[in-house]
């Protein structure tokens, strides 16, 4: 046993030769060395885990050391520097993690007192060469005063305003124990109330021992070319009441005598006489002090009565079912059918709100309402709409055919066709012979067709237009006359910068197999349950706008211009930016 030992020692001792012949380099105050994963868990010095590169340093104890060798004995790693931790005047010696090799050990000890302050405390270099070129290259200088400053007492009140210490600073201690020194941290979530020390509320409160006197701080700056300064001494007087009295001047009668013989006065009267008699002559033909705005109204036309100029309420439609604590968004006369109004009523909510209560305006759909002045209570005809429309419009050339935009985007298409004998419905006067439907049953229509949402406005639908029956929009954008005379092409805008225009017409057949149009001629002999007609039911779901402009201006002529020639129809000035 006695010979493997010194076995041992015998080749660390070569070791040790070997090393620094290879590496001449290591100070004499530096031992490299290789330290086994039992040593590294035992002195709490894991490589990349208890010691990194960011924090290389270890402290280890000289007891602890000593320990180690005298229980494992040769074979403990720092038994080579046994005489050399025996001689250390301190207690603890620094062990330093070298990542990179740089004395070919993955650590090194650090042998004495003097290289162990070296390491933890390196001195700061400093160049005193760039500073001054760079001070040369970049001063700022003051200016030089032009006088010399002479005190006139400000000190004192600079040295008041000063900010000084009333009372030595507070300072706080924060230690850790040292086995922790470099420890990797962990964080974890904790309850604050499983724990008293865990949430402390520090309120705010007034301390009566603490007061801070805020000193009055009146400071000026002016800046001058030259300063001047002068002192004055005045005598002071005893205070007394004072007065003053005007009088008018007057001129004496030799002075008036001079003024009325003069030629300046007497050429003065000759040029202002014409003048001041043709005023002289208005102010008796016309009241200068007659109020003309007010003989602008008109005068009493009854016996001390006074002119009827207010508007008096002609008739009033009110519903306690469908219009009830509702807005109303838009109102259109029939073009064709005296007498009759359609109104489209939303729902006076905000966005949150139709979030919200979304099943209750699924139960509740909204409605445009026909109303007639032959029954002022009960609605003649009630159309049904996927959402809130803001605005609709009745077609110019088939008033049967409606179209409104709705509040999420979608554009909808009406077909009134089988009710408009229901519009017309009774005059004042009059007896309804024959009807469809019972006294007090108001029918309700659905839409015939609503474009995809994808494809619409992302925006509410602000204004629906139908083009005149004259001319259309070809796809490149171009105004082209239209042969058939019959609206075909709408145009919406909403607030999301986008003015679309939409086409109602049926899309191009395509080519279809003989079982394909069976199948959709046996479609077409089906009833439809819901009384939905099949007007534009090709464009239901599937209506793409035909053009958008997007961050356009769109401008349209008046209505009176729709009838003439093709060229002067319809103005449409379109900026792109």
């Amino acid at each position: 046993m006695t010979k493997m030992t010194n076995l041992n020692n015998t080749e660390k001792e070569h070791r040790i030769l070997s090393h620094t012949d290879v590496l001449p380099d290591v100070p004499e105050d530096i031992f490299p060395m290789v330290l086994t994963s039992a040593t590294q868990e035992l002195f709490e010095c894991r490589a990349d885990e208890d010691v990194t590169q960011n924090n290389p340093y270890k402290l280890l104890k000289k007891d602890d050391i000593l320990h180690d060798m005298k229980a494992r004995a040769a074979v403990s790693d720092f038994h080579p520097v046994k005489q050399t931790v025996l001689n250390y005047p301190g207690e603890e010696l620094l062990l330093v993690f070298d990542r990179d090799f740089k004395y070919g050990q993955s650590f090194y000890l650090v042998l004495t007192e003097e290289a162990k302050q070296r390491i933890l405390q390196p001195p700061v270099s400093t160049d005193e060469e760039e500073p001054e070129e760079e001070s040369e290259q970049y001063v700022c200088r003051t200016p030089e005063p032009q006088q010399p400053w002479v005190s006139l007492g400000s000190e004192l009140e600079i040295e008041e305003e000063s900010v000084k210490d009333t009372r030595e600073r507070l300072k706080y201690l924060v230690s850790r124990v040292r086995k922790k020194f470099g420890a990797p941290v962990n964080f974890t979530d904790r309850n604050a109330l499983e724990s008293k020390e865990g949430y402390i509320e520090c309120t705010s409160y007034q301390d009566r021992n603490f007061r801070l006197i805020q000193m009055e701080r009146n400071s000026a700056t002016q800046a001058v070319l030259n300063l001047k300064s002068s002192a004055t001494q005045t005598q002071r007087t005893f205070p007394r009441n004072m007065y003053t009295q005007y009088k008018p001047r007057e001129l004496t009668e030799e002075e008036k005598e001079n003024y009325m013989s003069s030629e300046n006065l007497k050429n003065f009267a000759s040029s202002a006489f014409s003048r001041f008699e043709i005023a002289i002559q208005q102010n008796k033909i016309m009241d200068v002090f007659f109020d003309d705005w007010q003989a602008l109204s008109e005068g009493d036309i009854a016996f001390g009565g006074k002119a009827d100029t207010y508007l008096k309420e002609y008739q009033s439609f009110t519903d306690l079912q469908f219009s009830k604590d509702k807005s109303i968004s838009c109102i259109k006369w029939h073009p064709t059918i005296s007498g009759v109004i359609a109104v489209s009523v939303t729902e006076k909510m905000s966005f949150e709100e139709r979030i919200n209560g979304s099943t209750k305006l699924l139960l509740n759909p909204p409605l445009i309402l026909f109303w007639s002045f032959s029954d002022p209570i009960n609605p003649q005809l009630r159309l049904e709409c996927p959402d809130d429309v803001l605005s609709f419009d009745f077609c110019p050339s088939d008033p049967n055919i409606i179209i409104g935009g709705c509040m999420n985007g979608q554009i909808v298409l009406w077909d009134v066709t089988a009710h408009a004998q229901r519009l017309h419905g009774k005059r004042s006067g009059e007896r309804r012979t024959t009807s469809a439907y019972p006294e007090n049953e108001i029918p309700v229509l659905l839409y015939c067709a609503v474009s995809s949402i994808e494809n619409g406005h992302k925006a509410p639908v602000t204004d629906v237009q139908w083009l005149p029956e004259n001319f259309e929009i070809s796809i490149t954008g171009v105004p082209v006359e239209n042969q058939n005379q019959i609206c075909v092409q709408v145009v919406t805008c909403a607030p999301d910068c986008c003015v679309m225009f939409w086409d109602i017409r049926a899309p191009r057949p395509a080519a279809h197999s003989q079982a394909e149009r069976k199948q959709k001629m046996e479609e077409k002999q089906l009833e439809n349950p819901r009384g939905i007609p099949n007007t534009f039911k090709y464009l239901d779901l599937s209506w793409k706008p035909l053009i958008k402009v997007y961050e356009s201006v769109a401008v349209f002529v008046n209505e009176t211009y729709k009838q003439c020639h093709l060229n002067m129809a319809i103005l449409i000035i379109i900026i792109l930016s």
